[in-house]
């Protein structure tokens, strides 16, 4: 057997000794893996409640809703006064101006601004139903625009508006145009729990009616003729000049929507004197509107 020399020995120590050591520091010196990617979950961020829009034509129909308001911020768009804030929940309050343009260019401005979870129109009327008396409070359950439709020889004829929907496609052909039903009747619930607190308007408190037709259109209605001719061809119970055109807009939008109104006079079937009428009996008439609406919040509170 051959022996090995000793230098030779010696050099394949060291060089073991070498790889050895090589093996060891490479060992050492190699990078951790990272550890595992925690993954961090996102911030709950509560989104801020919807308000709900409430709408109104004449400053004083505005006045017992925003006095009896929190009001956060004020801010004027297009001559109409907005107030946002809190009452009970949060609202926004705007004036829509009078008239069916008006009041739609108003509507589709806060649908796009504010995002309202619902609409509610108040303010006075006109009644048309000879059943009604000045003061009395209507909810109607569909509305029509009694001035659109063809003009003959035996006068105005009206017609379906053609009215389209943001989730469907096309127009359809509708003559009245329905609020949301749900709404009108916690509206109507609401203001059977309040009439003892409604103001009198003559030497009666008012009596609540819901449902029934609902009629609007560009003019003050204050002739006997016309105020038949209402109640005879479109069933109507009052008539105004605003709330078709909420109502549309809303419907259009996927926007539920609802119309308190209180009559401030016959349309022409008392005195003779609609304008007389309304004068007299606005302010009263105003604010037992704007008391439904504040009780509908307060109940739906409660609710919630």
């Amino acid at each position: 057997m051959r022996k090995t020399d000793p230098k030779t020995r010696a050099r394949q120590t060291w060089i073991l000794t070498l790889l050895i050591a090589g093996a060891l520091f490479a060992a050492c010196t190699q990078e951790s893996a990272p550890p595992p990617e925690v993954k961090k979950e996102a911030p709950v961020v509560e989104k801020a409640p919807q308000p709900w829009a409430i709408l109104y034509a004449f400053a004083q129909e505005g006045e017992e809703v925003i006095g009896s308001s929190t009001i956060v911020t004020e801010k004027t768009w297009a001559g109409r006064k907005i107030s946002s804030g809190w009452l009970i929940q949060p609202v926004v309050i705007a004036s829509t101006g009078i008239g069916m343009s008006n009041a739609a260019a108003t509507t589709q401005h806060i649908i796009d601004t504010y995002k309202p979870q619902g609409i509610i129109l108040t303010g006075v009327c006109g009644a048309v139903d000879p059943k009604l008396r000045i003061g009395d409070i209507v909810i109607p359950d569909r509305w029509v625009t009694h001035d659109y439709g063809f003009w003959g020889d035996s006068g105005l004829e009206t017609d379906s508006l053609p009215v389209g929907r943001s989730d469907t496609a096309g127009f359809d052909r509708m003559i009245e145009i329905p609020v949301d039903t749900a709404l009108a009747r916690q509206l109507g619930n609401a203001a059977d729990g309040i009439a003892f607190r409604f103001k009198k308007v003559g030497d009666f408190l008012p009596d609540v009616y819901k449902g029934g037709v609902g009629v609007s259109g560009n003019a003050f209605i204050g002739s006997q003729r016309k105020r038949q001719s209402l109640y005879k061809e479109l069933k109507a119970r009052i008539v105004d000049m605003e709330s078709a055109a909420v109502v549309q807009t809303a419907y259009a939008a996927g926007i539920p929507v609802v119309i308190v109104r209180a009559n401030s006079d016959l349309a022409g079937g008392g005195s003779g004197n609609a304008e007389e009428e309304f004068r007299q009996n606005f302010e009263a008439a105003a604010y037992n509107a704007a008391l439904v609406v504040k009780q509908f919040l307060e109940v739906r509170e409660g609710e919630e």
